[in-house]
């Protein structure tokens, strides 16, 4: 018994009789045609094998990259050499004239100065993703420039500046065409998200009788995604009215989405004339419903105008800040009641009264949080700031935003809604601007 072996794939082929078929391509004496011995380096192969011991000609070697490359040296960076990957980029380069008239596009790129550096320090120096007009047209490379030697062949390396400066630029014009690609990309869904944002918030609020109110929302910068963040305004029965500011966990489409399942939902809760630790445990429910895996803060207030008073609950939202009309700043510590989307918290609902002249501020987590600081430094700077910020809720709005360092790069959304009691000539001013009543769970 004979044993053969194959390659996958590979038809079978029976062995040759001792002395049959030995010439390649000669058919055996059983007609199948076997092929002759094969030599894999053959006398002209090897022949064009470089001995690695030998030295070779630096600029024989240098044409054969398949990358611009070019060689200069002094002072003055004068050209020594490019090579043939650098001609065909720019065209033919006079050699002897310093790089300034002779590589003009290193100019353009800014390696020039880079390569004074290389010869002062003697270390590598380089640059990412320069765009470089060729005769190929625009492309985009990384350059190196690399201290050469000067000229000494012994083991120790000689002292003093490099004698000149080896050039060498690899291409990423794909990675950053490819990395172009992407940030449009994020671009176009970012829009999207903030088209979708603002077209879910109200276009314009209510203004109840004896309650002046303003909002405004400022999506986050370029690099962030927009969130969840939402603020609404709602008139119910009895000349009352809804204030609302919520915050859904998240970034993108999906959390503004969300968001706009939540409002939706408050509306239509806010109908039903039931008390805000009631409209809590509803909404708990929903949120559960959309998304198991995503969570909302929010804070629901009704304002009363006849009995003037605010109730209010709130899960896991930051505190209700309150400017009196003395200009004292109170801020709600009541029990809070645990994000929506937890699911089995107890949510409990808190009545103040209100004086005239009181200025109260509803705001999401962007407006006072800081990824370097504590967040009551946040809420103890938000609350000096509204000690002295007057006038009309619009304007309130405005400069707590100029305050917090909110601009347009700011690194998340914040919403932020301002409601005021217009105050009375003839106002009550030997109370305090707010009474706690007993909370109702």
């Amino acid at each position: 018994m004979r044993w053969s072996a194959r390659l996958t794939g590979v038809p079978w082929r029976a062995a040759p009789v001792h002395g049959a078929g030995t010439d390649e391509g000669t058919p055996s004496t059983e007609g199948i045609v076997v092929p002759g011995p094969r030599d894999p380096i053959s006398p002209a192969t090897a022949a064009e094998l470089l001995d690695p011991h030998k030295p070779q000609n630096l600029r024989e070697v240098l044409n054969r990259i398949p990358a611009p490359v070019a060689v200069t040296y002094g002072p003055l960076h004068q050209l020594g050499y490019a090579n043939r990957a650098y001609r065909e980029l720019f065209g033919d380069r006079p050699t002897g004239l310093p790089a300034g008239e002779a590589l003009p596009e290193l100019g353009t790129m800014g390696v020039l100065p880079l390569m004074d550096q290389v010869i002062r320090g003697g270390r590598p120096r380089s640059v990412k993703a320069r765009c470089i007009l060729g005769l190929t047209g625009n492309r985009y490379y990384n350059v190196s420039c690399v201290p050469l030697g000067t000229g000494d062949t012994g083991d120790t390396p000689s002292e003093g500046p490099p004698a000149g400066v080896l050039i060498f630029a690899a291409e990423v014009t794909d990675q950053v065409l490819a990395a172009a690609r992407l940030r449009e990309a994020e671009r176009r869904q970012r829009e999207a998200a903030v088209t979708l944002q603002r077209s879910l918030l109200p276009q314009k609020l209510d203004q109840p009788a004896g309650l002046r109110v303003a909002a405004t929302y400022q999506p986050g910068g370029a690099e962030a995604a927009v969130g969840g963040d939402w603020y609404d305004v709602i008139a119910i029965a009895g000349g009352r009215t809804a204030l609302v500011i919520g915050d859904v966990m998240g970034r993108g489409l999906r959390a503004a989405a969300v968001m706009g399942q939540l409002r939706t939902a408050v509306r239509a809760y806010a109908r039903l004339d039931l008390p805000p630790h009631e409209v809590m445990c509803l909404l708990d429910g929903l949120a559960m419903e959309i998304d198991a895996n995503q969570i909302a803060t929010c804070t629901y207030a009704v304002w009363d105008p006849q009995r003037r008073t605010l109730s209010y609950a709130s899960a896991g939202h930051l505190p209700v800040l309150l400017r009196c009309p003395d200009g004292t700043i109170l801020r709600s510590e009541e029990q809070n009641g645990p994000p929506l989307g937890t699911g089995g918290g107890l949510h409990v609902s808190h009545t103040l009264r209100l004086l005239p002249g009181t200025t109260g501020v509803l705001y999401t987590d962007g407006l006072v949080e800081r990824r370097d600081e504590d967040i009551d430094q946040g809420l103890d700077l938000l609350a000096r700031t509204l000690t002295g910020a007057v006038g009309a809720p619009e304007v309130i709005c405005a400069r707590l935003l100029r305050a917090m360092g909110v601009t347009s790069e700011h690194d998340d959304d914040v919403a932020v809604l301002v409601f005021q009691l217009p105050a009375e000539e003839c106002a009550e001013n030997s109370l305090a601007a707010l009474d706690s009543a007993t909370p109702e769970v």
